[in-house]
């Protein structure tokens, strides 16, 4: 189980490598293409604003050619980019500010209050690292925090289930704590919101979780050695109707199914393991490697098209003739 355990961290690793790597390179072509460019393409706009009314009247001939689309191209990239930012930021703020709202709305108390958990908490050597949420209604249990996270649990889910269930979801919960997850999930977060355009982060944020949650299940079986514990633990928190999310963070991305194989996982150990879907990945991949390619060359391909001043005099824009 220790090797499941590095085999499924190493996937969380490359994965949140990729989806950084990815993202800074493209956004890293079109902020220098924009910074670069920006003075030529207000040049050329004025250029060809100019030409299309030079006849005193919008000429039709002369907004339906490659020398107005080439000039207009490179704004569209600019929106969408300027789109990117503006979701990024909401959803830096959307995210931090729901998440404290989330913790302040819940008082916390000592572990030394709730005897039970504090015996289990000291069987696991991690009482120092526990948050005791004071709400008998929540039934939840997550990791918090991106530089310094910590492990919540509310008092609902410490009645609701058993000694060995609270120590497999304690385990569980330490590992994400232990490798920064909600900082990692954060990042992956604010970059899908950011180049929103690509396909590819979405099947990155998925691969992210399934593997994260799975190497944080394996290592709560290699201590614990209750694999059927946590299962009965999630499948639990699945059928209460009260928030279960490991991850606050995560809330606006669905993982119903990546509970589910978790839990089909727990049960049939021997069982392959699931995979993505290749077409799925090939897809997703080729897709926004075409959208990052056309954006890029939205922002340079001015430079491809030879420039055709406009003519007034013989009512001539871009070597075509005004009606």
């Amino acid at each position: 189980m220790k090797h499941s355990v590095g085999t499924q961290q190493g996937k969380a690793q490359i994965s949140f490598a990729l989806i950084v790597c990815i993202n800074f390179i493209v956004s890293s072509i079109i902020i220098t293409g924009i910074v670069f460019g920006v003075k030529g393409y207000v040049s050329d706009t004025k250029a060809a604003y100019e030409s299309i009314t030079c006849c005193r009247s919008i000429c039709s001939n002369c907004i339906f050619t490659l020398h107005t689309f080439t000039t207009v191209l490179p704004w569209a990239c600019v929106v969408i980019f300027f789109v990117g930012i503006c979701l990024a930021i909401y959803k830096t703020f959307f995210l931090l500010f729901r998440n404290y709202s989330f913790i302040r709305s819940l008082p916390s108390i000592s572990i030394e209050n709730h005897p039970k958990l504090k015996s289990i908490a000291n069987s696991a050597q991690v009482s120092h690292q526990l948050m005791l949420l004071d709400n008998n209604e929540l039934r939840s249990a997550f990791t918090l925090g991106l530089l310094k996270p910590k492990v919540y649990l509310s008092l609902g889910i410490c009645s609701y289930l058993t000694e060995k269930e609270i120590l497999a979801v304690i385990l569980h919960e330490i590992h994400h704590k232990k490798n920064k997850d909600p900082l990692k999930l954060f990042v992956i977060q604010i970059l899908y919101a950011l180049n929103f355009f690509l396909p590819v982060n979405r099947y990155l944020l998925h691969l992210f979780s399934s593997a994260s949650e799975k190497a944080a299940d394996d290592n709560a079986i290699y201590f614990s050695k209750e694999p059927l514990e946590l299962a009965s633990a999630l499948v639990k928190l699945c059928k209460s109707n009260r928030a279960t999310k490991l991850y606050p963070l995560a809330i606006s991305f669905k993982g119903q199914n990546i509970v589910e194989d978790r839990i089909r996982r727990l049960l049939e150990p021997q069982m392959a393991p699931s995979c993505f879907a290749r077409t799925s990945l090939y897809s997703s991949c080729l897709l926004s490697l075409f959208i990052a390619v056309i954006l890029c060359l939205s922002l340079i391909c001015k430079f491809f098209t030879p420039a055709h001043p406009g003519d007034c005099k013989t009512k001539t824009c871009h070597m075509i003739k005004c009606g």
